[in-house]
């Protein structure tokens, strides 16, 4: 065999290489939807129903629902699947006491967020609706009492909300979580026209 030979034989065998490893990578990404992990919706389910707002865990060994938990906030989560009617948040703000909502799709990105600086005479309320749903609530607002709800339009049907409370000391700590408590996550039955 003369140096040609032995240089088109080492490249007949990179390329076998490279069509293997190609066939393969392209495998996995195909396989990996239905071998990977539950996703966030799934995982949400697992901790609470829609019109539950239980308060998450603090981080255990490695093992946290949320990445990179900041230790000073104490979260809780509220899951909704609007197929089942529209959610309804509420919550009574105190002054100078950290609270936000985080509303979330299934995949887990944010479509509005908002903070106890939003409150309007210390109570904050949402609503949140398909477009079909929003239709039939507006054509039940009467119009010399106009609703004061926030009324957000959510991108899917399922989807959760992450309510957080500032702990700035650990002796506030139970404060912040019994804040986090009182806020009302109940489902919302609307009847179609």
């Amino acid at each position: 065999m003369n140096r040609i030979d032995h240089l088109l034989a080492a490249l007949l065998w990179l390329a076998g290489i490279l069509v293997v490893a190609g066939i393969t990578h392209i495998a996995a990404i195909f396989a990996l939807p239905k071998l990977a992990a539950k996703d966030v919706f799934a995982r949400v389910s697992e901790l609470a129903k829609p019109g539950q707002a239980p308060i998450l865990p603090l981080a255990l060994t490695g093992k946290s629902f949320i990445s990179f938990p900041d230790p000073a906030m104490v979260q809780s989560i509220c899951p909704f699947n609007l197929s089942e009617g529209g959610l309804r948040l509420h919550a009574d703000v105190e002054p100078d006491r950290f609270l936000s909502l985080s509303f979330r799709t299934s995949t887990g990105d944010v479509f509005y967020s908002m903070s106890d600086l939003a409150a309007q005479q210390g109570r904050i309320d949402v609503v949140v609706l398909t477009p079909a749903q929003l239709e039939v609530v507006e054509a039940d607002d009467d119009e010399d009492n106009p609703s004061q709800d926030l009324r957000l339009i959510a991108p899917e049907a399922k989807g959760f909300v992450i309510i957080s409370a500032l702990a700035a000391y650990q002796g506030e700590r139970t404060a912040a979580e019994e804040r986090v408590k009182s806020v009302a996550c109940t489902v919302e039955q609307i009847a179609p026209e």
